[in-house]
């Protein structure tokens, strides 16, 4: 088992399109981090951290997580490598799961990486302008949490990716599904219903991000918001990680 997972993450390592990911992450939140050097005085970290900015910088790097994953395992199909994987370890739910919890490992180091420039730069640049807007402690300990919570985010967002992968087997199909239903959550659910949004997956993740904790009364969810988001989240980790285990069994592996 040991020795499948380290394959795939040198696998998942030698590609060029993963490096570029890793560093359009550190990009992105450099420049975010940047921009903000410029008019650091015109929000308040505290106010970025409540209205959800910080998530916005952060949620870009869940997204290329995701595409990590997804290109850990479509690459190795397309190439026939698995199958040149299955001659040697011929047990397919063994190979399948290797496969998805190096995609999960594989996007820890870029992730965190990501998290600790733009939590650090954002902290440092408001620190600089005096205008935290909020309690040192107090702040440091919410970008702590954001970043956790965030790496968690992006784990789940990888084994997802690898899975669908794995089930479409095309990569440009798996990402452009993500980004059609993040195209629908965004223009068509809220015209729809407000309610609806409470179940679905961008909406929850941002949630999760933000670390939301107040939730108007009647609306169904659990007593903790925070909780809601993370079970959804997780439930729909393991369902599209279950269906892609039935699918890889019974299909044929090229």
């Amino acid at each position: 088992m040991m020795g499948l997972l380290w394959a795939e993450l040198r696998r998942f390592a030698a590609r060029p399109a993963i490096r570029w990911i890793a560093v359009a992450m550190l990009a992105h939140v450099a420049l975010a981090v940047a921009m903000t050097a410029f008019e650091p005085e015109a929000s308040t970290l505290a106010a970025m951290l409540q209205q959800g900015q910080i998530s916005f910088y952060a949620m870009t790097s869940v997204f290329l997580a995701y595409v990590a994953g997804v290109l850990l395992v479509t690459g190795a199909a397309a190439s026939g490598g698995t199958r040149a994987v299955l001659t040697v370890e011929p047990r397919r739910g063994r190979v399948y799961w290797t496969k998805l919890a190096a995609a999960g490992l594989a996007v820890v180091p870029g992730i965190a990486a990501a998290c600790a420039v733009l939590a650090f730069g954002m902290y440092w640049t408001h620190e600089r302008a005096g205008v935290l807007g909020g309690t040192p402690s107090d702040l440091a300990e919410a970008l702590v949490w954001c970043g956790v919570r965030v790496l968690a985010l992006a784990v789940c967002a990888a084994v997802s990716g690898a899975a669908l992968g794995l089930l479409v087997r095309r990569w440009w199909v798996a990402v452009g599904l993500a980004v059609a239903w993040f195209l629908v959550e965004e223009q068509v659910v809220p015209g729809v219903s407000a309610g609806v949004g409470n179940w679905l997956p961008f909406s929850n993740a941002d949630a999760w991000v933000r670390g939301t904790r107040t939730v108007p009364s009647g609306d169904g969810l659990l007593a903790d918001p925070l909780l809601h988001s993370g079970l959804l989240l997780l439930g729909i980790a393991v369902v599209v990680a279950l269906l892609g285990s039935v699918v890889f069994r019974r299909r044929d592996v090229r």
